[in-house]
């Protein structure tokens, strides 16, 4: 499948139509999908919002195209989703065909347009029934049909059009690709990264711990509403004695939640009274960072209904900050792939601290 950068031109063009207010059309659903998940990054997120403000400037469109090129990249999963549906799949009608008889090619079809996904022709296939008798062929004729129906109708209760293209509603907690609330603790020890994604010589100095709500690992960073805390887990990890980075991911009932939870980690840290801003680049929703005194750095980025921290231990904290911020995006970068129904995969990229 590549890097999805054939899907690029029509995925733009979607999105461009979108932007105009076009309703309905081939891939008018996906196109959503894709732009809820741009929006999840920050690139994204800027690309949608300079399009939807000029459908027609060349420049937001160049800055969209952009910001596709990067989503197929980094998530294949969704690219390679994207393949199979009206944005990337082939512009011949599907066909199904409902065998009667596997020793005979008597065959009801059953055809979807790409460019009409509601539309569903069933034809009788009468030339290769012969002559063996109109009521014969009015029997298989209404036990196909029946099955037909009953295929069909499976298949609108799931939400799904025929030729195995899913409906997606972006905004969904449960659909495809959708930016989903992680509620399992399994699933969000699995946004963590593991040896093999961190650079070489870092290895696992504790951990990983994870588990519902809060915890000594995850305190409850919404005093009034602990019940929005869904779930954490922690790793820290070295790369000798000292310097250690440890890693936290806490998962909220929703974005807005989340960015209380966000302004009351920095306030905590902020609060010890040694704590100075840092800055940083835009990473994420959300995100900010500080140092404590000469040996102790934090990350903090929200994504979505996300959490994560990077907490640095070690010499040089205001001169290793820099470092830390690929451990911040690897980080990011998993968490967006796990909200997208992914699974985690990204690596680290950068210079280590």
């Amino acid at each position: 499948m590549g890097d999805g950068r054939q899907l690029v031109p029509g995925v733009v063009g979607a999105l461009v139509r979108l932007a105009r207010g076009a309703a309905g059309g081939a891939g008018h659903a996906v196109a959503e999908a894709v732009r809820a998940r741009l929006r999840l990054m920050p690139e994204g997120a800027r690309a949608v919002a300079a399009i939807e403000a000029g459908p027609d400037d060349p420049r937001a469109r160049a800055e969209l195209t952009a910001a596709v090129t990067q989503l197929l990249a980094i998530d294949r999963g969704f690219a390679q989703y994207l393949t199979t549906t009206e944005l990337g799949g082939p512009t011949d009608p599907t066909t199904v065909q409902l065998r009667v008889d596997p020793g005979k090619p008597s065959t009801v079809q059953l055809r979807v347009d790409p460019k009409e996904s509601s539309t569903v022709q069933l034809r009788l296939d009468e030339a290769a029934t012969g002559a063996r008798g109109l009521a014969a062929r009015r029997s298989n004729t209404a036990v196909i049909v029946t099955l037909a129906l009953v295929l069909i109708t499976a298949l609108v209760a799931l939400g799904i059009h025929l030729g195995s293209r899913p409906l997606l509603h972006p905004n969904g907690p449960d659909f495809a690709h959708a930016a989903r609330t992680i509620r399992d603790p399994a699933q969000v020890q699995g946004v963590l990264p593991d040896a093999a994604a961190m650079p070489d010589g870092w290895q696992v100095a504790s951990g990983p711990r994870s588990g519902t709500g809060s915890g000594p690992d995850a305190p409850c960073l919404l005093p009034d509403a602990c019940d929005q805390q869904l779930a954490y887990a922690t790793v820290t990890f070295s790369a000798t004695a000292v310097p250690s980075a440890q890693f936290t991911v806490a998962t909220f009932a929703s974005p807005e939640a989340a960015g209380r939870a966000f302004g009351t980690r920095l306030d905590l840290v902020d609060a010890r009274g040694d704590a100075t801003a840092a800055t940083i680049p835009p990473i994420g929703d959300q995100s900010a960072a500080r140092t404590r005194g000469a040996s102790t750095a934090e990350l903090v980025v929200r994504v979505g209904s996300t959490l994560l921290s990077v907490h640095y231990e070690g010499p040089g904290a205001a001169i290793a900050l820099p470092g830390l911020t690929p451990f911040a995006r690897l980080l990011t970068e998993r968490a967006q792939q796990a909200a997208a129904g992914c699974t985690p995969d990204a690596v680290f990229h950068g210079t280590a601290a």
